[in-house]
């Protein structure tokens, strides 16, 4: 049963960013405060999966950008 917690951070622009804490090694994908992010959005796309996870993603190559739900996508989930 994965653990499901909202976070939010505010960035010093004043973009939300909420994102979905995963259990064990499930995926992380994070939203701009509900909204899509933008393809060109990694680096705050990362500080609000490393956020969501209470310090640090496992990052990988196979980190993406979904298109289709604007979301980023870590496969490796929490460190």
């Amino acid at each position: 049963m994965a653990l499901a917690l909202s976070v939010t951070l505010a960035q010093a622009a004043c973009v939300g960013t909420v994102a979905t804490v995963p259990a064990s090694r499930e995926p992380v994908r994070v939203t701009n405060g509900g909204q899509p992010f933008q393809m060109w959005e990694g680096a705050l796309a990362r500080k609000a999966a490393d956020a969501a996870c209470g310090g640090k993603v496992n990052v990988s190559i196979y980190d993406r950008h979904d298109p289709a739900t604007g979301e980023w996508v870590y496969p490796g989930g929490c460190a």
